[in-house]
């Protein structure tokens, strides 16, 4: 990928955003090229009794209209391979996909998709998964444990995509008959939209010699690459996944979408085929974030010590699980669920529904922050109960060095006492004159904590470097930077490794032929196993020099030699950094809250991040993460829900879906705690995925703090609110 490139120290992608040289897949032109449009299904759960396209085809410019039955391909998905190129026989859910055109402009197509006619008989749908796992409930898929990948047997309900379950220490029910106190409280978090700029898009070209190339939105090109072998039937050589910028992703472009129908239109037609998705599209019909019912009881002896925990989550898992990548195609963040406090005894059980609704995929942090809002509120509220202040509670009960994790965890640090202190100090600087809590006025304030810690994750990745006849250094990575500063985090690494100035390393991004391997961007994980990776490649040069006899020479003098002797060179260096590497983030929220008792209106004052850091590699880049996170989570705390009535997707928008601005922002401050003990050459970190998720539990307690009343639903209302204030005025 060509990139204009300029000297200094800012961000790699700076420069050609801002002329305007950036490529998304929407920017993607080929010879040749037709344009996709797709028919989508108004009904939930239907029969396809005939789809007639003799109108459709007989547009002059249009090039092929695809049903199920002309797709020879399998079925496909991150891990299970559920979901159909094309619908046979049976829709889903509403927005599932009928029928697909090829024609020569984006107009054409969609006038051509206006034209097919489907007939449909409805079918009995289910919605919420509690009822989808009932008995007797209608079934959204015949026998889910045959298809490739599932992790359900005939003996389970016919609905459930996954059930997994943590356990640790003594059994659970046993303790918590023996504590003195247990606080049962349940929890529910709706269903988001990851809210990316860029719209999913794709283009794709079956080309003459059988091989496929594909362009597309999507920030794990080798998984991408072989998530297509498994439902194309092509060897992974056969398809060669190019190069794109991603506009955005927040765990949400990471899955095939609609790559697979693309590739259909192209072997049809011959020639390559761009779908690009519009935001009605992209809202409605593509991977958003599981909604969830978490309940919680929490055990609790008379000097105040966690004694045990036991969660239950009830996720909705959509109408296909092929959005999920994990091998038990589950969500991890709910085995974080209290991984900040010493609890003897642990129990989590996570349950995933297949529903007539859109599928679900992953959204930052998948899982933690619905396990963090239950836990955090359920501990704010046994601490209140107790007549306990909620952050010595938590500071009676956190983990400190030396401790195991609430799952045996043998964690190298454990940073909460020092994250939380500094938190509380950064807060007591910019306490308001007015008094905290019951003021006697129109609005009552308070204040409000929530712990949050996240593992490291490891991964396996690939990095080449190429010298260049000028003296300089070209970095070839296998992964695109989706906005959060992977690639200047490479170039700082090698810049550093091999005392090269600014402005003589140049990152590009490979092509999937170019370099072996790669986990994709998620996890939190690049900037260990990149930076890792870029520190091995950077120590094969150096020995490279050393056996050329160049060691000596200024280093830029010493590339330019050896790109002479060997043009057609490269030096490669993989690392493949085991999942369990006992390292993890602590991070705390402090939320000042302020709360208008005539109208429940809720308004965040004040937002302290504080967290524990080892070595930062960008601090621009770290901090923008950092305050993004923080961002997004608040607007998980107040503002988003990707709203659904009978099975169907109404927040269709950006007006009706609504994400933060910078007129909702309130003061943020960000408190970093240095001298953590991080992974790797650099000992680094994560922190993409850490500052997002305490947010809503953190304002939830807040709001407690405030008003004294304890909401358990997000986003936080001003109806809801109010009417936990004045229970005798409405339903509660």
């Amino acid at each position: 990928m060509a990139e204009f490139h300029a000297g200094g120290e800012g961000r790699t992608d700076a420069w050609v955003k801002l002329y305007g040289q950036a490529v998304y897949a929407g920017d993607v032109r080929v010879p040749g090229m037709l344009y996709g449009a797709l028919v989508r299904s108004p009904y939930p759960h239907a029969r396809i009794l005939r789809i007639r396209t003799e109108a459709a085809r007989s547009l002059p410019g249009v090039h092929a209209v695809l049903t199920g039955e002309d797709v020879r391909y399998g079925t496909y998905g991150r891990r299970v391979r559920d979901m159909p190129v094309l619908a046979r026989q049976v829709v889903r859910f509403a927005g599932e996909r009928v029928a697909a055109v090829a024609a020569e402009s984006p107009e054409l197509a969609r006038e051509a998709a206006a034209l097919v006619e489907v007939d449909y008989e409805p079918l009995p749908a289910v919605f919420d998964p509690e009822e989808a796992l009932r008995p007797g409930a209608p079934r959204v898929h015949e026998a889910p444990w045959t298809y490739p990948g599932a992790v359900t047997g005939p003996e389970d309900p016919p609905n459930l995509q996954s059930r997994r379950v943590w356990q640790h220490g003594e059994e659970v029910e046993a303790v918590l008959a023996r504590c003195r106190y247990v606080f049962d409280e349940t929890y529910f978090v709706p269903a988001a939209h990851q809210g990316y700029l860029e719209p999913h898009g794709c283009l794709a070209w079956w080309k003459p010699d059988g091989s496929v190339e594909v362009w597309a939105s999507n920030k794990s090109p080798h998984r991408l690459r072989a998530q297509l072998s498994a439902c194309l039937g092509l060897p992974p050589d056969r398809i060669r996944v190019m190069p794109l910028y991603v506009g955005g992703d927040f765990g949400g472009k990471g899955s095939p979408m609609d790559v697979p129908v693309c590739v259909a239109l192209s072997e049809a037609t011959g020639r390559p085929v761009k779908l690009v998705l519009d935001y009605e599209e992209d809202l409605s019909c593509t991977n958003p974030r599981h909604a969830s019912k978490v309940r919680v009881r929490l055990g609790v002896d008379g000097e105040g010590r966690l004694r045990a925990l036991d969660v239950r989550a009830v996720a909705n898992g959509g109408a296909y699980a092929a959005f999920k990548p994990a091998e038990h195609v589950n969500l991890n963040g709910f085995g974080e669920a209290g991984n900040t406090y010493r609890i003897p005894s642990v129990r989590i059980e996570s349950l995933i529904a297949y529903t007539n609704t859109v599928p679900r995929g992953h959204m930052r942090s998948p899982g933690s922050l619905e396990a963090n809002f239950a836990v955090e509120s359920t501990v704010d509220a046994a601490a209140r109960a107790l007549g306990i202040d909620p952050l010595e509670f938590r500071l009676r009960n956190v983990l400190r060095t030396g401790d195991l994790g609430t799952l045996g965890e043998p964690w190298v640090e454990a940073r909460g006492e020092e994250v939380a202190q500094a938190a509380a100090a950064a807060l007591r600087e910019s306490e308001p004159q007015a008094p905290v809590g019951r003021d006697g006025g129109r609005w009552a304030r308070g204040v409000g904590f929530a712990f949050y810690c996240r593992a490291a994750h490891g991964g396996t990745t690939e990095v080449a470097l190429l010298p260049q006849p000028d003296g300089s250094l070209v970095v070839r990575v296998p992964f695109p930077d989706q906005g959060g500063g992977q690639h200047t985090v490479v170039r700082n690494v090698v810049q550093r490794e091999l005392g090269l100035p600014a402005g003589f390393v140049r990152v590009e991004q490979a092509d999937t032929s170019q370099l072996a391997t790669d986990s994709g961007v998620g996890g939190s994980r690049v900037s260990l196993t990149a930076s890792a990776a870029a520190a091995s490649a950077c120590a094969e040069l150096r020995r490279r020099l050393e056996e050329e006899g160049l060691a000596q020479l200024p280093v830029q003098a010493a590339l330019a030699e050896l790109a002479r002797r060997w043009p057609q060179e490269v030096v490669r260096a993989s690392v493949s950094v085991d999942e369990e590497l006992w390292v993890n983030s602590v991070c705390v929220q402090a939320a000042r809250v302020a709360v208008d008792r005539d109208t429940g209106q809720v308004r965040v004052e004040e937002l302290v991040t504080a967290l524990d850091v080892a070595e930062v590699l960008n601090p621009a880049s770290h901090r923008a993460q950092v305050e993004g996170g923080v961002v997004m989570g608040l607007g998980s705390a107040l503002l988003e829900e990707l709203v659904l009535e009978d099975g169907r997707v109404v927040s269709t928008n950006l007006h009706d879906y609504r994400l933060p601005s910078v007129a909702d922002l309130p003061r943020l401050r960000v408190v970093l705690v240095p001298g953590g003990k991080g992974w790797g050459p650099h000992g680094v970190k994560p922190v993409g995925e850490l500052t997002n998720v305490a947010v809503a539990a953190a304002v939830a307690n807040g709001v407690a703090d405030a008003v004294g009343v304890r909401v358990r639903r997000l986003p936080i209302s001003a109806e809801e609110v109010y009417q936990l204030m004045h229970p005798r005025e409405g339903k509660a």
